[in-house]
């Protein structure tokens, strides 16, 4: 248990250092590539032969496992992650080939950002800020201070339920390292 506190706190404390959507994306995919390279080490048999001449072969600068998305669908097809962590992966791993590819800067409250991020499995959005904002608009009583004040606050909502589902997907990779996949 001490580990798995000690690997949550790691991956929160690299994921909270990140100011803006790209980064956060950038350094949760690391951090999941990492976790599923580990995993597939983990899952190959650890006689002297294969760790010497077959795992090199597969995972090495040229293998055909050296790419994490077919590492997933392996590990998904063997049954040691689920349809929903591979989905969800594969989802984060599509939204930052698009942010890389668009020259525009988004935030957490961007409908191209919060549209694609609540189909994650574990993603749960707070309620929505604009229908808050309308509420409260209609009684007269939002400037323009507290209606910056409001985004920021739900912007900040948004970064923290994101935070708390890679972390809880990252970790369910991590924790699938632990198994004896041979026993």
């Amino acid at each position: 248990m001490p580990d798995t506190i000690l690997a949550e706190d790691t991956i929160l404390e690299k994921l909270n250092q990140q100011a803006d959507i790209y980064s956060l994306l950038t350094v949760a995919i690391k951090l999941i590539n990492q976790s599923v390279n580990q995993l597939i080490l983990t899952v190959f048999r650890k006689d002297t032969h294969a760790i010497k001449f077959v795992i090199p072969t597969l995972v090495g600068k040229n293998g055909p496992l050296n790419d994490t998305s077919v590492c997933l669908k392996l590990l998904y097809a063997l049954g040691i992650i689920t349809r929903e962590d591979y989905e969800d992966i594969e989802l984060l791993i599509a939204i930052l080939e698009e942010l890389e590819q668009d020259d525009k800067k988004y935030t957490f409250l961007d409908d191209e950002i919060l549209g694609p991020i609540s189909l994650l499995h574990d993603m749960v959005l707070p309620p929505n800020w604009a229908d808050q904002h309308e509420q409260v608009k209609e009684l007269g009583i939002v400037d323009t201070l507290k209606s910056t004040m409001y985004q920021h606050r739900y912007q900040q909502m948004i970064r923290s339920a994101l935070i708390i589902a890679i972390t809880d997907l990252t970790l369910r990779i991590v924790n699938k390292q632990k198994i004896d996949y041979f026993a």
